[in-house]
């Protein structure tokens, strides 16, 4: 049995993959504002994980980098040690050759650019070596969120303007491959995904930076782990993980020093009211204590001034698995540092992570039918009363 990868661009910005699996059709594509790799190299990542979670051989024309084709069986051989009972190794049905003969000099150096802490901290850190911030339609904000995505889309154009780089607009339905077929988003696939742009930029970019979620402290195996994103490099684009040696408080520390990351930083992960920053979910809540630690309280003017102990209270920790509960701790920890022991934060933060049964049931039901439902059904609504623009259908 064999995943079947047919790869062609269209206009020269989109590149569309019609795949065979399991003798059904399916296809994905990924598009960008600026010309894109016409081979079958840039696939090899997100094919390569989905092949392995089916346990079919991958086939895939045009042809393919030897160096990315050796890389991605390197990273299938991490992904398989890391979790060994969820993927299953594959061969490769595929032509190689020689690597294009491009302008390496001429080619510049990218980074995955979301406006978070993470790409920021990253983009800052290689502010002289970086040209240019990539944006992704269809990783965090889904495809059919075009409100968010507008509101993203135009700070991102500002901040790229605001530290001198250019902005390359990316869109894509990869997602719905790995919803449909998997393997795990977060876990195992996103990484690859990232990849995959990564490689599809080749005629601009000689090198693309995918800033790091974890610190060394919490390196877990994961889809984009800095053991795991250089091997799917091919002989054209060096791919780096970066960041690791910062946790989130070091980095919030390092970008509260500048005001583009001050007035645009977008950490919202719950955000189906389509609003940029919901400023009551785990993540806004920790980058606000996390911004009060280190000194730049109220200053980010795309999140609330004051940091609401209610919403703390109520924080629902397990949104992100255990990492909610792990970073709360984190910062009562460093509040207590401070010298803050019994202030209206540190009482409220140390009630969120001391939750009996009963109260933790009562933050989870209310998450799950408020947070959820009722955002659910507001995102709808936004939908079917004709807030969003239509989405794009060509390259952006």
């Amino acid at each position: 049995m064999e995943l079947k990868a047919s790869v062609s661009v269209d206009d020269t910005y989109r590149s569309t993959a019609d795949l065979v699996i399991d003798g059904e059709s399916f296809t994905v594509w990924t598009e960008s504002d600026v010309a894109v790799d016409v081979t079958g190299t840039p696939w090899l990542p997100t094919l390569r994980v989905t092949a392995m979670r089916k346990g079919l051989q991958l086939a895939i024309t045009p042809a393919v980098d030897n160096t990315a084709l050796e890389g991605s069986l390197a990273a299938q051989d991490v992904l398989l040690d890391w979790f060994p009972e969820m993927l299953q190794r594959t061969s490769t049905q595929a032509e190689t050759a020689a690597p294009s003969p491009l302008e390496q000099d001429r080619r510049g150096v990218g980074c995955f650019f979301s406006g978070g802490v993470d790409s920021f901290y990253t983009a800052l850190k290689h502010l002289d070596e970086i040209t240019h911030l990539i944006i992704i339609h269809g990783l965090d904000i889904s495809l059919d969120n075009h409100v968010l995505w507008e509101e993203a889309v135009d700070r991102a154009r500002t901040m790229a303007t605001e530290l001198g780089k250019e902005l390359i607009e990316v869109r894509s339905n990869v997602r719905l491959l790995h919803a449909k077929h998997g393997p795990h988003w977060q876990s195992q696939a996103h990484g690859a995904f990232l990849a995959h742009v990564s490689l599809l930029l080749s005629p601009h970019l000689r090198k693309v930076y995918i800033p790091a979620s974890d610190d060394e402290s919490r390196l877990a195996p994961l889809g984009t782990h800095p053991d795991l994103d250089p091997l799917w490099s091919s002989s054209d684009v060096e791919i780096v993980h970066d960041g690791i040696e910062a946790d989130r408080v070091a980095k919030l520390a390092r970008i509260k020093e500048s005001a583009v990351a001050m007035n645009h930083l977008r950490v919202c992960w719950w955000n189906l009211a389509s609003k940029y920053n919901c400023g009551r979910c785990e993540k806004c809540l920790r980058t606000m204590i996390g911004l009060h630690i280190v000194g730049a309280s109220g200053q980010c003017t795309s999140l609330p001034r004051e940091i609401p102990s209610r919403a703390v209270r109520r924080m629902y920790l397990n949104a992100a698995g255990e990492g909610g509960e792990l970073f709360a701790r984190e910062n009562l920890e460093r509040l207590a540092e401070l010298g803050e022991a019994d202030t209206e934060l540190v009482r409220s933060l140390s009630y969120a992570v001391n939750r009996n049964k009963f109260q933790e049931f009562l933050v989870t039901a209310r998450f799950y039918v408020i947070d959820v439902g009722f955002g659910l059904v507001r995102y709808q609504a936004r939908k079917l009363f004709g807030s969003n623009r239509p989405a794009k259908t060509t390259a952006l």
